[in-house]
């Protein structure tokens, strides 16, 4: 297989693809890319990838540099966990960016090249902080774990969450969705809203949010 039978791959792909060489040069930047950061191929093929995708962490500090230690690994031939950056489009969107980076053997004989996959995850993140603020936003006002006044007012939910429970409690505090939270667990949907009925029920409340709420109150989470 040649380069440009690799790129005819990963031209067919769903998810945005960039192929950056051991430089840090992208070679190839299909249509999906594209759709999702509003470059065309031609303005960035040859461009470094830090200069493009200019992705940044949780705290806005710059993820993506020159001797980007992900690139370096994948070239190695070592994997490398999916990760979140925040990245910016052509038009100046601000967009959170799902990141998978593969490692692949250059057919021209260069070495290895560094396969990224990226897909638009900006809802899911845009949840989670919004779920987190809530979070910190009651935990304000949740009593003091020092004072046992305080928390004998807030008694913990009778009969107690299950490990189960708790865990779909705490993917729904992080914005997830039915969806998301079923397959994060690897389960049916159907048992998701089976525990989460349950959990509305044992914490008396009536709602998923109200859930996270009450979870940031009694520290479940």
């Amino acid at each position: 297989m040649d380069r440009s039978n690799l790129f005819a791959l990963f031209e067919r792909a769903a998810d945005g693809v960039h192929i950056v060489a051991a430089d840090q040069r992208i070679i190839f930047w299909n249509s999906a890319a594209s759709r999702i950061l509003g470059y065309e191929a031609k303005e960035v093929v040859g461009r470094f990838c830090f200069d493009v995708v200019a992705g940044g962490d949780y705290q806005g500090n710059p993820f993506c540099r020159r001797g980007c230690p992900t690139i370096q690994a994948a070239i190695r031939g070592k994997s490398v966990p999916n990760y979140d950056v925040l990245s910016r489009t052509k038009d100046g969107r601000d967009v959170w960016l799902n990141m998978s980076v593969l490692p692949a053997p250059d057919p021209d004989g260069n070495g290895a090249l560094a396969v990224h996959l990226f897909r638009d995850v900006s809802k899911r993140r845009r949840a989670e902080i919004l779920a987190q603020q809530t979070i910190a936003a009651v935990s304000q006002y949740s009593p003091s774990a020092d004072d046992p006044a305080d928390a004998e007012a807030y008694p913990a939910p009778e009969p107690p969450l299950t490990r189960r429970e708790l865990e779909v409690l705490r993917l729904l505090t992080c914005g997830m969705r039915v969806a998301k939270v079923a397959e994060s667990l690897g389960i049916k949907e159907t048992t998701v809203r089976n525990h989460i009925e349950h959990i509305l029920a044992k914490l008396g409340v009536h709602s998923r949010l109200e859930a996270v709420v009450f979870a940031a109150q009694h520290r479940l989470v």
